[in-house]
């Protein structure tokens, strides 16, 4: 399964306990584009953005240019 898949099922499944978090996560990924319609395959979207998934973001905070940017623009206002 797709990296980007299955952190969208771990989101849906923490926030919403009353839905079928597979579904709800296979719908809206079809949707944007990151999946295959009708399928779990990701798309070439699907896997740039699977790279970027929340772990990998934690296991390279240098790398996260929005964490970064905003540290920049709170030393502007200092």
């Amino acid at each position: 399964m797709p990296a980007i898949w299955k952190e969208a099922v771990r989101k849906i499944a923490k926030t919403s306990p009353n839905v079928n978090p597979y579904a709800v996560a296979t719908a809206s990924l079809q949707k944007a584009g990151d999946l295959k319609p009708g399928t779990r395959e990701a798309t070439k979207k699907g896997e740039l953005r699977g790279k970027h998934s929340e772990e990998w973001r934690h296991a390279h905070p240098a790398r996260d240019g929005g964490r970064q940017r905003a540290k920049r623009m709170l030393k502007d206002y200092e």
